[in-house]
């Protein structure tokens, strides 16, 4: 089954707030069960050591691009993102976003803990053992993007995208999640890093407190004039109703759409 057939339940957090946490992250019953009915993810996205910076998330958060996560030199342990809470709080959104369901690596933190994280979306599967180049690094943005909200207020929200890049998300939609939000793209692990959104309808009349066209600061940005509407600047998906989903905005070929509540 492919993952876009299911709501993906995340809580994310936005850099600098002190609200991250760890794998442990406090929880209640509801989450847990929202979560349950979904794909099992409940903690948050602390967008430190990286996402915002001026250089990209790369070698000076201990993460490079040219090494599989799982190898001393893709994820170094105990230095950068894994030598914090909120670090590896990110760390664990990119391995979920990175890797299938029943992936997991493990690394060490500054203590020598050692550290689980688990795989999910599987948006580039390839990372786990060999090197992310430029396409599994914009489907790495694409993902990660779409998991942002500055407020740590859980959101469910349903994933659409284009079968060729993101086989196991696909373009189906759901009638659970009938607002469309928006859709990401760019590419964060390069210097200087773009990190991208365009809006549709949802972020237009609807936006939700911490996600794209509510007000506040943004680790992204929309690169487009006017209204910066999808639809005005982006390719539909392939083999779908063509306001489903966005297939290439930009100049961006890996893109993410998202659907709300």
């Amino acid at each position: 089954m492919k993952l876009g057939h299911i709501a993906w339940y995340a809580a994310i957090l936005v850099a600098g707030t002190g609200c991250g946490g760890d794998e442990g992250d406090d929880r209640d019953e509801a989450d847990v069960a929202a979560a349950e009915q979904a794909v099992g993810s409940t903690n948050g996205f602390a967008v430190v050591n990286g996402l915002g910076t001026s250089n990209g998330l790369g070698t000076s958060n201990g993460l490079g691009t040219s090494n599989g996560l799982g190898t001393s030199n893709g994820l170094q342990n105990g230095v950068g993102l894994m030598a914090s809470a909120q670090g590896r709080n990110t760390v664990e959104y990119i391995v979920k976003c990175a890797l299938p369901a029943g992936r997991t690596i493990m690394k060490n933190d500054e203590t020598l803990t050692s550290h689980t994280f688990e795989g999910l979306l599987g948006v580039a599967p390839e990372w786990e053992n060999d090197a992310c180049d430029a396409d599994c690094q914009e489907r790495m943005t694409a993902c990660l993007g779409a998991h942002l909200n500055t407020t740590g207020t859980h959101v469910p929200i349903f994933l659409v995208a284009n079968a060729a890049e993101f086989p196991t998300i696909g373009p189906d939609t759901s009638p659970t999640y009938p607002t469309q939000e928006g859709a990401f793209f760019g590419n964060i692990f390069k210097d200087p890093p773009e990190f991208h959104y365009c809006n549709s309808a949802g972020a237009l009349t609807s936006p939700v407190a911490g996600r794209i066209g509510s007000s506040g600061q943004k680790q992204y940005t929309n690169p487009f004039s006017g209204d910066g509407t999808c639809a005005d600047n982006c390719v539909a998906v392939d083999g779908a109703d063509p306001s489903a989903g966005w297939k290439s905005c930009g100049g961006f070929d890996n893109v993410i759409t998202v659907y709300r509540q």
